[in-house]
């Protein structure tokens, strides 16, 4: 575990944004669930929906409603 992510760095649910300036953690159950912020305060030291897995990365910005996917 990255102690400076906490949980997420082990989480399913988590999936890493890049960007030419940063790296943002998003969790994936803010899509269905409001309990659930899109982009967690880090470290999550507790959080319900965490299940051990691996975070899933992508590469570039985050698309706005209603943009194409590239």
């Amino acid at each position: 575990m990255r102690p400076d992510v906490g949980l997420c760095s082990e989480c399913r649910h988590a999936r890493t944004v890049t960007t030419p300036r940063s790296t943002f953690w998003r969790c994936e159950l803010s899509k269905t669930d409001p309990r659930f912020p899109r982009h967690p305060r880090l470290p999550v030291l507790a959080c319900a929906g965490y299940e051990v897995g691996e975070p899933r990365a992508s590469a570039g910005r985050e698309r706005g409603p209603g943009e194409d996917p590239e």
